[in-house]
């Protein structure tokens, strides 16, 4: 009788650890916005291509030279919208807000001030 106690008491802590462990995994999991963010038209900022990465920064590349014009940590505003809080690469003292709205799995759209500045595709 004491060892089936024990096999049970096994199996419920085994089933409770393996629940906690997806649990885990499943908060750490990647943002949608996780990625590389392309252009589709032209746009006031000349932007080429937004990287967003899992770390929780971003950078912001200019079609002209291919090199970041803005750096930026990100934080989740919302399932499908990440906020960026960015500086200028050639002068950190000037600061913007950017809002990344995943439309759908592979379209976003960047906006500031609820302008929009570009429509995007990973």
């Amino acid at each position: 009788m004491m060892i089936k106690k024990q096999k049970h008491l096994a199996r419920i802590k085994l089933t409770l650890l393996s629940f906690i462990s997806l649990l885990i995994i499943s908060a750490c999991s990647a943002h949608p916005g996780a990625g590389t963010w392309k252009t589709e038209t032209d746009n006031s900022l000349q932007l080429s291509k937004i990287v967003v990465t899992f770390e929780g920064t971003a950078d912001l590349f200019s079609r002209q030279s291919e090199t970041a014009i803005r750096r930026c940590f990100w934080s989740a505003a919302a399932e499908n919208q990440l906020q960026l809080q960015c500086v200028h690469a050639d002068n950190t003292g000037i600061k913007e807000t950017y809002q990344l709205t995943i439309i759908e799995k592979d379209q976003a759209k960047l906006t500031m001030d609820d302008k929009l500045i570009a429509l995007l595709r990973k």
